[in-house]
């Protein structure tokens, strides 16, 4: 069952500039640069009465709508340029801070300049699958 777009959820939590495998780089508040991965992308639909929680706090939809859910891996503020961490990307090397964090598309997104893209593998999806299961059950949420 498709649900169409409703007006719950903003715009920005329904489109996302990026794909699944996409390396991203982002600046920190040290100046230094870090490599990000897009493990996955959720359309997660709610219908009217459905809860989801948005960074602690339960929300019930108004009427049937989406939401995408970005599944990303962090990498630690490592590269002292946006140059040095493209090249950590391009060789496959970098160091991961965390494994998985499930973001609204507009967070998500923030801050970030796509600098690759490689392969999702399985075992970096082991985070995300732990997340959805207990999402899943209504017992995780997005931040």
């Amino acid at each position: 069952m498709t649900l169409h777009a409703g007006n719950f959820f903003p715009p920005d939590y329904k489109t996302f500039p990026f794909k699944e495998g996409d390396l991203l780089a982002s600046q920190r508040a040290d100046g230094k640069f870090a490599v990000n991965k897009v493990l996955k992308i959720d359309r997660v639909a709610l219908k009217k009465g459905d809860s989801i929680n948005i960074q602690g706090q339960s929300f019930a939809a108004t009427e049937d709508d989406f939401l995408l859910v970005i599944g990303c891996s962090y990498g630690a503020a490592e590269f002292r340029t946006m140059e040095e961490a493209r090249a950590a990307a391009a060789s496959g090397k970098w160091t991961v801070q965390l494994g998985h964090a499930p973001n609204r598309a507009p967070g998500a997104a923030a801050g970030q300049t796509r600098i690759g893209n490689a392969a999702v593998t399985e075992t970096e999806l082991a985070g995300y699958k732990e997340w959805r299961a207990a999402f899943d059950k209504g017992q995780a949420g997005v931040f």
